[in-house]
């Protein structure tokens, strides 16, 4: 995560002091004050003839890992807009939003901070391909689904069992 040295609105070196209960970085020339805020982020569990899609990342965090679709939302995107993009981005797929599963804050590895909103896709279509970061792509069994890599899609997988009326064992 990018932590400013010097101020990007007039150039002066930043000092660090408690601002609203928080540690941050501020100027005190121009009195800019540099929030850190959590990254917006999407996750897509998508159901295909009662199984999950599951993509293997090619990139960290997780390299090497089954996972769920996801990714950061763009500047001037829609969260959904975000969902549809990433799921096609890493699966060739497209589909339909059923519905937002729930919002989750999580911490990742690299980018720190992260809040996910988690969708429920459905109605899929396209031929299933790996791309962007993800170098394999293939749908499993919802029994065979034991722990994805986030808290929050695990809460998220166990929520849509729950909506579809699922039961793993």
């Amino acid at each position: 995560m990018y932590q400013y040295k010097f101020c990007p609105c007039c150039g002066e070196k930043l000092d660090q002091d408690e601002i609203d209960g928080h540690i941050r970085k501020h100027c005190r020339h121009c009195d800019f004050v540099h929030y850190v805020n959590p990254k917006p982020a999407v996750g897509i569990i998508a159901v295909k003839d009662n199984k999950i899609i599951l993509i293997k990342r090619g990139v960290d965090p997780g390299k090497g890992s089954w996972s769920l679709p996801s990714g950061f939302i763009e500047t001037e995107e829609t969260a959904e807009e975000a969902c549809l993009r990433e799921f096609k981005e890493e699966t060739g797929l497209t589909g339909d939003i059923n519905q937002l599963l729930g919002v989750y804050t999580d911490k990742a590895q690299i980018y720190g901070p992260v809040i996910i909103m988690m969708y429920l896709v459905d109605n899929i279509r396209g031929e299933m391909k790996a791309n962007d970061a993800a170098v394999d792509v293939k749908l499993v069994d919802f029994k065979i689904v034991k722990d994805l890599d986030y808290p929050c899609f695990n809460k998220a997988f166990s929520y849509t069992l729950e909506l579809l009326g699922i039961n793993r064992e």
